[in-house]
């Protein structure tokens, strides 16, 4: 389990906007790539209610989400050992709380999502601290990601090619329909501690910081929220 509040500022580029995103990246920053790109998959979840939805849109300071996570390496290959992850929200901080599912075999793209939830429902229900109501998968995100971090360890990723799929118990999570988007999403990512270093590093960047929510935005495109 880990547990680190940090600062997260977005930026939402189109082609133009990626161009001069990453221009900055290679020489306007010290930021290097530190790991190979690789896709990542996430199913979010909400209880009947859609509490995380509601507290997004309302903007209540203190919020969180839950959202299971696994990475699968360019080449194919794939986690077999997805992370269940709490998303806490506190003021403009956020901090994850992470824990390792283990019990999965094989890949996940050939499970049912039936069988998914069995178990992170089983999960969820050891923790006191997630939600008091059963959770649902909402929808699910993948998307190829980019990795750099500057010589202060200010670490900036870079999403692309960016889908979102409806949710089905009954199929296969590799089977779903994807609704893709046209944009990719760049973040900055510090502790509290390097607030100065970087606003200093993101002097040059003549991009706006925008408020950005994958999986409000996924529902959006999905008819199921308003979301702008």
């Amino acid at each position: 389990m880990s547990q680190d509040f940090r600062y997260e500022i977005k930026f939402v580029l189109d082609d133009v906007r990626a161009t001069e995103a990453l221009h900055w990246i290679y020489f306007q920053t010290t930021a290097r790539t530190v790991y190979p790109d690789r896709c990542v998959h996430s199913i979010y979840m909400d209880d009947v209610g859609f509490s995380s939805v509601r507290d997004n849109l309302a903007g209540v300071s203190n919020r969180k989400k839950v959202r299971l996570r696994w990475y699968q390496e360019m080449n194919g290959g794939g986690s077999r050992f997805p992370v269940l992850e709490l998303k806490i929200r506190e003021g403009r901080l956020g901090h994850k709380i992470n824990f390792r599912l283990s019990d999965f075999q094989g890949d996940l793209m050939k499970l049912k999502l039936r069988e998914i939830m069995l178990q992170v429902n089983q999960r969820l229900a050891a923790q006191e601290f997630f939600f008091d109501d059963y959770l649902a998968p909402t929808l699910k995100v993948s998307y190829v990601r980019s990795y750099y971090e500057d010589l202060d360890g200010i670490r900036i990723t870079i999403d692309k090619d960016i889908k979102f799929h409806g949710v089905s118990p009954h199929h296969n999570i590799g089977e779903t329909l994807a609704t893709p988007y046209p944009y990719r999403v760049m973040e900055l990512k510090f502790p509290p501690a390097m607030k100065f270093q970087a606003s200093k590093l993101i002097k040059p960047l003549h991009l706006t910081p925008k408020r950005h929510s994958k999986y409000l935005v996924g529902l959006a495109m999905m008819r199921q929220a308003v979301y702008i």
